[in-house]
């Protein structure tokens, strides 16, 4: 197997790297990552990124940035959504975001490639706008020669100091039958202020938790033992959650027990020492979503879940120690991570 990076298409929007033991694509809307597939000798080939099934749907091309072409992985500069949910609990105090990019200008808008040093790299680059703290951000994606991995940089250059919630945003696919979560950490966690969709979610909003083996459900008819084991999926209902895990001390683990894979998750947890997960399990029902999205974000975070843009929380919540990462000019900040595969049994 070659090594190598070709364009996609005329308007190179997207690249592929390939190598021994992989391949991925590279688009430059978002600089999202996805496909990704990984290989090993004597095994199927393990996808574990979802890539959401409307890009090429009529009316796609309409939707927001973020929206249009959803798959894998990609970094949030700043993180978190713009709007304001209603509801939220007292103690909550109001912030303005300084635009309406939901999770960053960089989420929804297409990067620029640049030289890559040498076969085994993919480099891409934005340049925000005039009026943003945030001046540029670079990303480079470089495949292990050796193994089924992919190291990834994120560059975060300023234009005056300012602390912003930050976020790496991957997002597993919940169509691969069993899965399980194995997360080390000693902070406990924080279901989301709100239900994440009135009416849909099934998760007690507000309330603190120890693991993700007994996350408190909200009253329902059905409810037995009044919890649900959040670290194995698919969940026994559908529904759209967020919730948060604080004090992240290893990397993540996911088991893709029906593939045979283990997924592994690493990041510098100095910078984001926090751990949320999106459980999209057929929960939003309108465009473009139309009840069959099947995603599990693992998003690396600072901020108090994706309200950092929107809302303080009250001092003593589970989300109040890690606001943002302060980002100053004279020093870029460069976050370094890792997406990783093994087979479960050799």
């Amino acid at each position: 197997a070659c090594v190598h990076c070709r364009r996609m298409n005329p308007a190179d929007g997207v690249r592929v790297l390939a190598w021994p033991h992989g391949r991925v694509e590279v688009q430059r809307l978002g600089a999202m990552l996805g496909p990704l597939r990984f290989e090993a000798e004597g095994h199927e080939p393990f996808e574990p990124l979802q890539v959401a099934p409307w890009a090429d749907e009529p009316g796609a091309q309409a939707l927001p940035g973020i929206l249009r072409r959803l798959r894998g992985e990609w970094p949030c500069v700043p993180f978190g959504r713009t709007d304001h949910p209603p509801g939220l609990p007292a103690g909550w105090s109001r912030l303005e975001a300084d635009d309406d990019a939901g999770h960053g200008h960089g989420s929804n808008h297409d990067w620029h490639w640049l030289p890559a040093d040498d076969a085994l790299q993919l480099r891409l680059a934005i340049d925000y706008p005039p009026g943003s703290a945030v001046r540029r951000l670079e990303r480079r994606i470089r495949a292990r020669a050796d193994a089924p991995a992919l190291d990834i940089e994120l560059h975060i250059e300023m234009r005056r100091a300012q602390r912003l919630p930050l976020a790496l945003h991957p997002v597993l696919r919940l169509d691969a039958g069993r899965i399980e979560l194995h997360v080390v950490h000693d902070g406990g966690g924080a279901t989301y202020p709100v239900p994440c969709e009135p009416g849909l979610s099934r998760l007690a909003p507000d309330r603190r938790f120890e693991g993700l083996q007994a996350v408190p459900l909200a009253a329902q008819a059905d409810q037995v033992d009044g919890s649900v084991d959040a670290s194995r999926f698919p969940l026994p209902f559908d529904t759209e959650e967020l919730l948060m895990l604080r004090g992240l001390r290893a990397p993540l683990e996911v088991r893709f027990i029906d593939r045979g894979w283990r997924f592994q998750l690493d990041w510098d947890r100095a910078l984001l020492p926090d751990l949320m997960l999106w459980i999209s399990q057929r929960g939003r029902q309108g465009w473009p979503w139309n009840g069959r999205h099947l995603g599990l974000g693992v998003e690396p975070v600072n901020g108090p879940f994706d309200l950092g843009r929107v809302a303080v929380p009250p001092a003593g919540h589970a989300a109040a120690a890690d606001l943002g990462v302060e980002l100053d000019p004279a020093r870029p900040c460069v976050l370094r991570y890792s997406l990783a595969a093994t087979p479960l049994r050799a």
